[in-house]
């Protein structure tokens, strides 16, 4: 069949064995994975869509150097080619295994774990991936991990920002909101008592660290120019907070207008909608601005 060369066969024989060693070896830190990052995007996204739109937006962000990995896989050779990487391939598949009783119970654990046998397997069986696959295995692992550091780190003060950034918006409204540092109440018009806090999990470390992530592989994609990169991502990371008291003042309209319900009704999916929204205009916008760092494709240096 036209286009089912032997470039595609590599393709999909590499997901054929990283799925199959997920499954096998690794069921308990898929479940443990799917489980705590739909938890972990409740309080910023809302509830009503998983995980999926950002996973599909990686494989779309992924199938940009399409034609660069297919290139790659062409040149392998045969089995016995390039032994060292395959080893280290092979390696990396099983020595999460050492660490099973960790990754089980942990989110970022598990996620590093599956980003390992997904990349050892290439590894194993497409040498040549080596450089081309790198960055998206790094990248992955720290996207994964350095939201739950920032958090701890940045959490309650941006927590406290976006009280204070949301309450100045909300007075602009005149909505009679009672606030107590990162807490708010206020009754409804048709009469409830609302009161909820501002979290952590509510401010805008998460938003801020998925567009970082997202911006990091846009980056490796389109090889536009540092300069340029930097640049958005510090007015993107700059409009998400203000994004996400935008959020905050919409819950409380919602809430003063129609009651508690409606606040986390609202909740479930305005998330979704504003980042999920920001996040693909950025991806236009970034496609469009700067130049292409010049990068010779068979040098499998990413630029």
């Amino acid at each position: 069949m036209k286009g089912l060369d032997i470039g595609v066969g590599r393709f999909v024989a590499w997901l054929s064995l990283a799925l199959t060693s997920s499954l096998l070896f690794y069921s308990g830190e898929i479940s443990t994975f799917t489980q705590l990052l739909n938890g972990r995007l409740v309080e910023t996204f809302g509830t009503v869509f998983p995980a999926f739109p950002f996973v599909t937006l990686l494989f779309i962000l992924f199938a940009l150097r399409w034609k660069e990995l297919h290139a790659l896989l062409l040149e392998e050779q045969g089995l016995t080619s390039r032994p060292p990487t395959r080893v280290l391939g092979l390696w990396l598949v099983i020595l999460p295994l050492a660490f099973r009783q960790l990754s089980v119970g942990s989110l970022e654990l598990s996620a590093v774990t599956l980003i390992s046998v997904f990349y050892g397997s290439s590894l194993l069986i497409n040498p040549l991936s080596l450089k081309i696959m790198l960055p998206y295995a790094l990248l992955y692992s720290v996207g994964v991990t350095s939201p739950t550091i920032l958090q701890t780190v940045f959490g309650e003060p941006l927590a406290g920002f976006s009280s204070a950034l949301t309450a100045g918006m909300v007075s602009l409204s005149g909505i009679p909101v009672t606030w107590h540092g990162t807490q708010f109440e206020f009754v409804s018009k048709v009469g409830d008592t609302v009161t909820a806090n501002i979290t952590p999990g509510c401010s805008s470390v998460l938003s801020v660290t998925t567009f970082v992530g997202l911006l990091g592989l846009m980056h490796i994609d389109l090889k536009k120019e540092l300069k340029s990169t930097v640049k958005l991502a510090l007015v993107g990371a700059a409009a998400l907070t203000v994004l996400n008291s935008v959020r905050i003042g919409i819950l409380i309209w919602a809430g003063y207008s129609s009651g508690e319900a409606a606040l986390w009704g609202l909740h479930n999916w305005i998330g979704y909608a504003l980042f999920l929204g920001f996040y693909v205009a950025t991806l236009v916008i970034y496609t469009n601005m700067g130049k292409r760092s010049i990068v010779p494709v068979s040098s499998g240096i990413l630029g």
